[in-house]
């Protein structure tokens, strides 16, 4: 009988066809297992790089979005003077369009001052989208008058609810009012009004018109810097009838001390006499000059222009209207060109010529 392995010969079941198997199949199967540890290995870094860029391409529009949502933010918020040159035009109308949308507008006799957003056009502001309260603002502003709170005046004027009340009546000879009236409604007593260009009226009023006394102020302001205009206020104290100073006043002008001109003396107080709004009588005036030095002047005025001193004429055909206090040999000279109609300047009175 013979025997089915010998370990000497090596012998399998099933003669050749076997011990081919036998030898194939074990290889056979390594490749597929290693095959399919390969297409599995793959697989998986596929998916761990398509997670991978799912991931940063989320995080790359959430950061697109964020600084879209930042750059729009900031082009509502800036002014123009402060806008980044790389915004493009549509994103500055669109920014435009919305902060007009959020911030609507209320009538000008809304009950109350209500806060609001500056809207700014050209670098200036656009007052006929700010709100104020022409009753209140009145009424706050005559308490600090009765107070002869100039400072509180002052600042109040520069509020832009106050500018704003001022504007709505630009280009009119009409005034706003708060104080007393008459039986027939026109302003009587003691009152207060605002008129165009930031000028003020508190004092007494005579049927519907300023009649007694009362003080004038126009504020001079500009929404970017201004170098032409050398004031910042004028102010006009004293008698006044038919709308217009009359009898004994004062008049003070405040200046923008830097553009005042080496040598050169400008008004800063004269106090004298009125007549229809026109100089007329004897004035005492002081003269500021870019130094803060001053000088003392003595001067006649009769119906709106300066009398002349003496016959003393220069080249240019000045004549001499005012006489140093201290020194009677130094003069101020004017052309008789310019010598005319001279009053409180930019009055407004619906009775001045």
């Amino acid at each position: 009988m013979k025997k089915l392995f010998d370990e000497n010969e090596t012998e399998y079941p099933g003669g050749e066809w076997a011990k081919v198997l036998v030898k194939v199949v074990p290889f056979v199967l390594i490749l597929l297992i290693l095959a399919v540890m390969f297409i599995v290995d793959q697989v998986k870094k596929d998916n761990d790089g398509q997670t991978e860029n799912l991931q940063q391409n989320i995080m790359d529009y959430a950061d697109e979005n964020r600084i879209d949502q930042t750059l729009a933010e900031a082009v509502v918020q800036a002014s123009p003077a402060v806008r980044d040159e790389d915004v493009q035009e549509d994103s500055l109308e669109n920014s435009k369009e919305s902060a007009d949308k959020e911030a609507p507008m209320q009538p000008a006799d809304a009950p109350s001052p209500t806060p609001y957003k500056e809207i700014m056009e050209a670098g200036k502001i656009d007052y006929s989208k700010v709100m104020f309260n022409k009753d209140t603002q009145l009424a706050e502003m005559m308490t600090y008058w009765e107070e002869n709170n100039q400072k509180a005046l002052d600042d109040l004027a520069n509020l832009d609810h106050y500018i704003a009340m001022s504007w709505k009546l630009k280009g009119t000879k009409d005034f706003y009012y708060y104080g007393g009236v008459n039986s027939s409604g026109q302003p009587d007593g003691k009152g207060i009004a605002v008129y165009a260009d930031n000028q003020y009226y508190y004092g007494d009023w005579k049927d519907g018109v300023r009649s007694g006394n009362g003080t004038w102020i126009h504020y001079h302001m500009h929404p970017t810097e201004n170098t032409k205009d050398l004031y910042t206020y004028h102010q006009y104290t004293g008698g006044w009838a038919d709308d217009l100073p009359e009898g004994e006043g004062s008049e003070h002008y405040d200046y923008n001390q830097s553009l005042l001109v080496e040598g050169v003396g400008y008004d800063a107080n004269l106090i004298g006499s009125y007549e229809k709004g026109l100089i007329h009588g004897d004035f005492y005036i002081t003269n500021l000059y870019a130094d803060e030095s001053t000088k003392e002047w003595n001067a006649q005025a009769q119906k709106g222009s300066w009398v002349y001193l003496n016959d003393n004429k220069d080249k240019k055909g000045n004549r001499t209207i005012h006489v140093e206090v201290s020194n009677p040999d130094n003069y101020i000279w004017m052309h008789p060109r310019d010598n005319v109609n001279i009053g409180v300047p930019c009055l407004i009175s619906k009775n001045k010529n």
